[in-house]
């Protein structure tokens, strides 16, 4: 029997999307293709909903992270999702799949991190399931018998008025794109872990990119600000690398882009890093993934009061990076010579 390889993650998440789409029947308000889908809710309000599942060995490793620190970063990367499009995270649904070499105060440890999470953006978990990591022993000669690892996944529903509801589409030829905080830091700290670990009490920027990585920053207040005062056109959280969120972004809103890489705010420590790897720095802007900063359009005409309100009420800095074109032109960074540089896709599972 014949197979066809999986294609890049972007590709899958359209075949997805379309062979899918056909059972919503209209009946969400936003369906597959956001951050968030979007059904009615009571009182006026209505409810987004996300999920995301973590991987040992691919989201996380407990070589580089303590198990709490796993259990925060599970939450936090879900609660991003609801930030991205303005909302405030209220019920949590926790699936785990363990594998038996697993200690029960190793879980003890990871469900705390979770748990104090919750507590701290008053999110209820209110149930959930667990299985273990691998088959049966009447299964050995199947490749998978060996485990998977440590599996998390999180269901997170959220609330919003309908008045502030912000997704990916909406950004407008003309928009001025934002984006909140620093770029590139948790790929840098993972590449610290991974190969600089005989440095890393050296420079105190080591510790601060290994910790983005270990336990993301989530721009929750700084969402607010923007729902609240309708500063963004289309927003989404930088999950994948700038360069395949954006795409994201601009795929969504039928659009292209140009970005400046001059303009780029650059986590402090990552250029020393890729120097050190002999890699480019843009590798862990473009690609590297996991920053969970917020990338947002904005009319240019509001994007210095855009940056005041949100820098004042949060202290976070907001920098405009580039700008909404035509969907024909594509996706283009211009350098500081003024020359086109190739954007790569992002980070892809599948490759």
């Amino acid at each position: 029997m014949s197979s066809s390889k999986i294609p890049g993650e972007f590709e899958l998440i359209k075949h997805l999307q379309k062979k899918l789409k056909s059972y919503s029947r209209n009946q969400a308000i936003l369906g597959i293709g956001d951050d968030c889908a979007i059904i009615q809710g009571p009182s006026g309000k209505h409810l987004l909903i996300t999920t995301d599942m973590l991987l040992e060995k691919v989201h996380f490793s407990s070589h580089y992270s303590s198990y709490n620190q796993i259990g925060e970063k599970s939450l936090l990367v879900n609660i991003s999702d609801i930030a991205a499009m303005g909302g405030e995270p209220r019920y949590a649904f926790l699936s785990l799949a363990l594998p038996s070499s697993i200690a029960f105060e190793k879980i003890d440890e990871l469900l705390q991190g979770i748990t104090e999470t919750a507590r701290n953006y008053s999110i209820m978990i209110l149930g959930g399931d667990t299985n273990a990591s691998r088959l049966g022993d009447n299964f050995s000669d199947h490749p998978a018998s060996e485990g998977c690892g440590l599996v998390i996944s999180i269901t997170l529903i959220g609330e919003i008025s309908p008045d502030k509801i912000i997704t990916r589409k909406g950004a407008n030829r003309g928009d001025l794109i934002l984006v909140t905080g620093q770029l590139g830091a948790s790929a840098a700290g993972l590449d610290i872990l991974e190969h600089l670990q005989d440095s890393y009490n050296e420079k105190p920027f080591y510790e601060d990119l290994v910790k983005r990585h270990q336990v993301p920053v989530v721009r929750l207040q700084e969402s607010r600000v923007i729902s609240q005062h309708h500063l963004a056109t289309a927003m989404l959280d930088i999950s994948d690398g700038l360069a395949g969120d954006l795409r994201h972004l601009c795929s969504q809103s039928d659009s292209g882009a140009v970005i400046w890489i001059s303009q780029f705010p650059v986590a402090q420590g990552v250029k020393e890093i890729a120097g050190i790897l002999n890699k480019s720095y843009l590798s862990y802007v473009f690609s590297g993934g996991e920053d969970y900063e917020l990338l947002f359009t904005c009319p240019p005409e509001r994007s210095r009061e855009a940056k005041s309100i949100i820098e004042e009420a949060t202290s976070t800095s907001i920098t405009v990076i580039g700008e909404i074109t035509e969907k024909t032109k594509g996706i283009r960074a211009i350098d500081l010579n003024g020359n086109t540089v190739p954007v790569s896709a992002g980070f892809d599972h599948f490759h």
